[in-house]
């Protein structure tokens, strides 16, 4: 617009400084209007693109197929220059006030593949491909409000609602929760890709449930928890039943062998060896050895206290 004002005023200072002295105008002041309008006509040959921005060339109402990159650039003077922003953008939709795009529930209704009915909050991070951004002006959206709102919002809520429709609700509710917002932001690139814009990530934020629903899913998981318990302590009395086995076994096999070894000799010399050791005590000590045929009798120790003498 600036470009077009002072092309005007350019012109009507070329044209009139011929008759200027017939209209008592100065052509002084011509000559500076002139030098003035031709400034501001030449400044507008350049635009400065900021870091995380891309520029689309507007002439006419015709987009010219070249994105303008942050740094300064050279235009046309008569090129109008959009401005988007090319950062990391986050949409989310939430049931609590305030997190969301939209004020109020904007929590997203969906269905699983058995029928039942449970609302998400989720968030997605999306970006522009600055390659495609003369597209996305000409073919969707002047600006990145009506892109959310013409693109990013319906297409993320009917992916969400398709991606969550194969899944039961048990499965949801525990192995595929991890990996739901992958499988999401996969049918996301397929269908957005086309349309310029690139997706990063989804955040499944919070999966609620009918109360209902949430309290048989409970009452199933800690029945399943107590049985897992159960066979956990069968399995531990089973080992504990295996190494007292074991032990009894070992205990079995010790005896036998000491029973196999020892003999009548062995447990006389044995006797003998604490005899001499006895005989050492400064007590009297007599020693009664009742002995069989073979000699291989146990004794008998009678320990009395020594005889005190009267002076």
């Amino acid at each position: 617009m600036l470009a077009v004002i002072s092309l005007v005023l350019a012109l009507v200072a070329l044209i009139l400084f011929p008759v200027a002295k017939l209209l008592h105008i100065s052509r002084g002041l011509l000559f500076l209007l002139l030098l003035i309008s031709l400034g501001a006509f030449a400044s507008q040959s350049f635009v400065v693109i900021d870091a995380g921005e891309v520029g689309v060339q507007i002439f006419f109402g015709k987009v010219i197929p070249k994105p303008l990159y942050s740094g300064i650039n050279f235009k046309l003077p008569l090129v109008e220059v959009v401005k988007y922003p090319t950062r990391l953008r986050d949409y989310t939709m939430s049931a609590a006030r305030g997190e969301g795009a939209k004020s109020g529930d904007d929590s997203i209704s969906v269905r699983t593949f058995d029928g039942l009915e449970v609302f998400l909050d989720a968030t997605v991070w999306w970006k522009i491909n600055p390659e495609k951004i003369h597209d996305i002006y000409r073919d969707t959206a002047k600006n990145t409000g009506e892109l959310e709102d013409k693109v990013v919002r319906p297409v993320f809520r009917t992916e969400i609602r398709n991606a969550v429709s194969t899944i039961t609700l048990n499965d949801l509710y525990s192995t595929e929760r991890e990996t739901l917002g992958e499988k999401i932001r996969a049918r996301l690139k397929n269908t957005l890709d086309s349309k310029g814009l690139v997706i990063e990530n989804v955040l499944i934020r919070n999966i609620k449930l009918p109360e209902d629903v949430e309290d048989s899913i409970r009452q199933k998981m800690r029945i399943e928890q107590d049985a897992e318990a159960m066979e956990a302590r069968k399995e531990i009395a089973r080992k504990e039943a295996e190494i007292k086995e074991i032990e009894a076994e070992g205990l079995a096999k010790a005896q036998e062998i000491i029973r196999r070894t020892l003999s009548a000799q062995y447990l006389q010399h044995e006797a003998i060896q604490a005899y001499r050791e006895l005989a050492k005590s400064p007590n009297t000590t007599f020693v009664i050895m009742p002995t069989t045929n073979d000699g291989t009798g146990m004794p008998l120790i009678l320990n009395t206290p020594p005889v005190q003498t009267t002076p």
